[in-house]
């Protein structure tokens, strides 16, 4: 079919969320982190994944989500960017699902809410098996700039 994506899903419990499948190399189990410092508190530290380190994301924390512990089913999606390996940290990753352009929905927009401090994470929104599913934008987990919660730390252009 045409104009179709394809989409992996996967649990921020009680939430259900996706990712373009184009965006995700691999999806792995949580391996044992090596925290960083200077880190920013989303980051949950880093890992080596084939001789290529990773620098892992909490999802939950990323997307200001209540904590929850981590368990066997803790997966993280393998996700390049800007030439580095990153791994977004969920609650567990659930199924791939294809759906065609009318299945799918832009994201709100809460720029009325939160003026210029907008974090836009989500892509769109997928209709699907009625339900309502975002779809999280890989590239602004990645790159946005929080100088007010970081401090002078940024995320793109860092070391």
């Amino acid at each position: 079919m045409k104009d179709e994506i394809t989409l992996l899903t996967f649990a921020l419990e009680p939430g259900r969320y996706a990712i373009s499948i184009q965006q995700v190399r691999e999806v792995v189990p949580l391996p044992e982190l090596t925290p960083l410092a200077d880190a920013p508190p989303f980051v949950s530290g880093i890992f080596n994944l084939r001789g290529k380190v990773v620098t892992a994301i909490d999802l939950r924390r990323r997307l200001e989500l209540p904590r929850r512990p981590w368990d066997r089913k803790t997966a993280v999606l393998i996700a390049p960017f800007e030439e580095k390996l990153f791994g977004l940290i969920v609650d567990q990753a659930l199924s791939l699902v294809q759906l065609s352009a009318e299945q799918m929905e832009p994201a709100p927009d809460f720029s009325s809410f939160m003026g210029s401090r907008q974090r836009q994470f989500l892509l769109g929104v997928a209709k699907e098996g009625g339900q309502l599913v975002p779809i999280v934008n890989p590239e602004r987990i990645f790159a946005v700039v929080e100088t007010q919660e970081l401090g002078d730390w940024q995320m793109k252009g860092s070391p």
